[in-house]
């Protein structure tokens, strides 16, 4: 190998190591979707620009291009089409930058034949895929391709954030009142913006089901919100004599001779062992 063409290696692996870096930078310090799609597409194709003038530096890159067109119709065939998929998510992340369904910090929801495929923030986006950061703390990587042809909800559109919470009560329990402490409770809670009104949903075989929209700023807070009023309202229904019903199992037992058997029969409420000798 001669000296210039160490020389010229030597300068072609700077300057893209140069540019991948200034890149890599822009890409940490902007928090934008659009730009970190752009800067993680140019640095492709950087490393890409680099190993072809290094080989350039060796072969004589056109005459080999032309060979492989000629002669290798099959392997760019096979190329092509395992390629495919790569190129649909190429393609789809730049019409998501583009577009900009959603930017980089956003909730989202990801739906996809009527299932929720990955919901939580948007933390990266890449050549292949997106980042989705799910509220337990896992990262759900979503290929652009399924990103782009699914319907999305982007809810930090919105300047609050709305989940409905459902409790149900027994029959013979005082249904004005159990409404009231339910709608005093959850205005008392920290976090809450709103609420609607409680009325009554629907009727289950252990009692009418009360319900209610919590409204608060993000997600997160709706959470803790939530979990906060379901603890409160067990406390306050039991002390204003309010019960909350749960499916229990009752056995009898008997003896007829030497044999011993068992009924059990399932209640809406919790009930004493009963206990026969016949």
């Amino acid at each position: 190998m001669k000296m210039d063409d160490i020389v010229k290696i030597v300068i072609i692996l700077l300057v893209g190591i140069l540019l991948w870096l200034i890149l890599k930078l822009v890409s940490g310090k902007r928090k934008k979707l659009h730009v970190r799609f752009i800067c993680s597409l140019l640095r492709t194709l950087v490393v890409i620009g680099v190993l072809v003038a290094i080989l350039q530096v060796y072969f004589d890159l056109q005459s080999v291009l032309t060979a492989v067109l000629t002669g290798g119709g099959l392997v760019l065939a096979i190329l092509s089409f395992a390629a495919q998929k790569s190129l649909n998510n190429i393609l789809s992340g730049i019409a998501i930058s583009l577009s900009r369904p959603f930017d980089l910090g956003d909730k989202i929801k990801i739906i996809s034949g009527g299932s929720v495929i990955a919901e939580g923030t948007v933390t990266d986006i890449t050549l292949r895929h997106t980042v989705v950061m799910t509220y337990d703390g896992q990262a759900c990587m979503v290929p652009n391709g399924i990103m782009n042809e699914s319907m999305l909800l982007n809810v930090s559109h919105e300047d609050r954030i709305g989940n409905f919470l459902e409790l149900t009560i027994g029959y013979s329990d005082d249904l004005d009142k159990a409404l009231k402490l339910m709608e005093e409770v959850v205005r008392a809670t920290e976090n809450v913006i709103d609420c609607t009104k409680p009325l009554i949903c629907r009727f289950d075989p252990d009692g009418p089901v009360l319900k209610t929209t919590v409204w608060t700023k993000n997600v997160a807070q709706n959470f803790v919100a939530c979990g906060s009023i379901r603890k409160r309202l067990i406390e306050t229904y039991r002390e204003n004599g309010i019960t909350i019903p749960y499916r229990t199992v009752a056995i009898d037992s008997f003896k007829t001779g030497n044999d011993t058997g068992f009924d059990t029969v399932s209640t809406g409420r919790p009930e004493k062992k009963k206990t026969k000798s016949k």
